[in-house]
């Protein structure tokens, strides 16, 4: 039976069985705390439901782009001001630097092995023990140090799980940046073409407005109107011409803010040669939202991974800042060779090597230590707060721009319904006066009605394109996405 039992006890120190349970066993005396996911409070679908069909079909981001613009110029822009966008590129550079810590932190998991080499003469004293035996002698040595410090309490885990989450939190942010230039492009685009629209409308106008203005000089001279309905086409025209002036300068500063995202001269944006369909902001087929979007879409905005990952690290910090507290053990071994003359360096003998295990144990740093732990503990509060706070406000931004696209949607569709009809109030009043039965005046109250309708109508159609940029932004990308 003792037999046994010593057999029993020799098999738990076998090599095979110190290598399964020793890593185990360090995990067991790891600090760091275990990380548990925080919970935020959402629905599992958006509350604003919108009365649009299901968008069923899978789209990649090129499609999904050329839908909401109606031509291949958006994605085009997009792909540029991704490339050459400088706020970009110092992201991409960051990213090049948490890659950098993180296998400076996976490096402390392995041995470091280290090469020396030295030369020195001495000269020992006569004085000193053994009396009247001082030497003159040379030493030479070669050979390579190695070092471990053994992950006792996770210290070295930990610091690799802190730069790990900190990696995947720069990755993040320069995802958010991307989405950002992104979205800051496709709005500059839609209100460039809005614009171009805008003036579009504001010139063909300014046409109607001169040939009406000589159709009413001639009939002046026939006698057939007064003075008064000359003058009210003349102060018409001229209003017209402002809002023509305007809506240019409008145009030219809008290119200018886009050619700064694009990081090229205003006058490489979009010549008119190159513009798809003229310049006109055309009505298409654009994208819809699904009834009942699931707030999951939420959790893969940037800036929610990238405030998750900022607590693991700091949660990982904790670990670091707790294992300090405790002893660290260091394994140090030296293999070389060693001689008093180069020629005898590398003969049988001159091998030396050293093996050794060192201990350090803190025992009074006026507190030092401890204030690290709660440094790290206040830090992991802060980021748990922040994360929370991160997702409420993602979800505030997504249900505003769901809002703002079930209004746009609407607005649209009356504003539509409005120009329609000033249009045919227009032809009324102009058929009225020339039967005799109005004044010139109810003509330009009618042009000037159907010229704002115009206006409004365009500006309500860039509002709902750019509120689907919006939701785009706000759940981090687009909800229709081909894996």
């Amino acid at each position: 039976m003792s037999n046994f039992k010593f057999k029993k006890t020799m098999k738990i120190f076998s090599p095979k069985y110190l290598m399964v349970m020793t890593p185990l066993l360090l995990a067991a005396c790891s600090q760091m705390p275990v990380y548990d996911k925080p919970k935020v409070d959402m629905p599992k679908v958006w509350a604003e439901s919108l009365p649009t069909s299901v968008q069923k079909a899978q789209m990649t981001e090129e499609q999904w782009w050329d839908s909401l613009s109606g031509d291949k110029v958006l994605y085009q822009l997009i792909e540029k001001g991704r490339a050459q966008n400088k706020d970009i590129q110092i992201a991409v550079l960051r990213l090049k630097q948490a890659r950098s810590y993180l296998t400076q932190a996976q490096a402390g998991s392995y041995p470091e092995l280290d090469a020396t080499a030295g030369a020195s003469r001495t000269k020992s004293s006569n004085q000193a023990y053994p009396v009247g035996q001082g030497a003159e002698y040379n030493s030479y040595s070669l050979g390579g140090l190695l070092s471990y410090e053994v992950d006792i309490w996770g210290r070295v885990s930990s610091l690799k799980a802190s730069a790990e989450a900190n990696l995947k939190a720069t990755e993040a942010n320069k995802d958010a940046v991307d989405l950002s230039v992104t979205a800051a492009i496709a709005n500059a685009y839609l209100n460039l073409r809005a614009l171009d629209h805008s003036v579009i409308l504001a010139e063909d106008t300014v046409t109607s407005r001169k040939e009406a203005l000589e159709l009413r000089k001639k009939q002046l001279q026939l006698g057939s109107i007064t003075p008064l309905s000359v003058q009210q086409a003349e102060a018409e025209l001229a209003s017209v011409e402002v809002s023509l002036y305007k809506l240019r300068e409008q145009r030219d500063l809008q290119r200018h803010a886009l050619s700064l995202l694009l990081g090229e001269s205003p006058e490489k944006i979009m010549l008119d040669s190159e513009k798809p369909d003229g310049k006109e902001f055309k009505d298409h087929q654009v994208l819809s939202v699904p009834m009942g979007v699931p707030s999951d879409l939420l959790l893969r905005r940037p800036d929610v991974i990238a405030a998750e990952q900022n607590l693991i690290a700091a949660n990982a910090n904790i670990g670091v800042a707790r294992a300090s507290l405790f002893p660290s053990i260091s394994l140090t071994g030296l293999l070389g060779v060693q001689s008093e003359s180069l020629s005898n360096l590398f003969k049988d003998d001159a091998f030396n090597w050293n093996v050794g295990a060192s201990l350090t144990a803190p025992i009074f740093d006026y507190g030092k230590r401890r204030a690290d732990v709660e440094i790290s503990q206040a830090e992991e509060k802060a980021m748990l707060i922040q994360y929370q706070d991160t997702v409420r406000k993602g979800f505030a931004e997504t249900l505003d721009a769901l809002t703002k696209y079930h209004a746009s949607q609407l607005q649209l569709e009356a504003q539509k319904r409005q120009v329609t009809a000033l249009a045919n109030s227009l032809d009324l009043a102009k058929k009225r006066f020339d039967a005799g039965y109005s004044s010139y005046l109810e003509v330009l109250d009618a042009q000037r009605s159907l010229f704002n309708a115009q206006l409004s109508y365009v500006n309500t159609k860039l509002n709902h394109y750019t509120s689907l940029v919006s939701i785009y932004k706000a759940i981090g990308g687009n909800w229709t996405l081909k894996s």
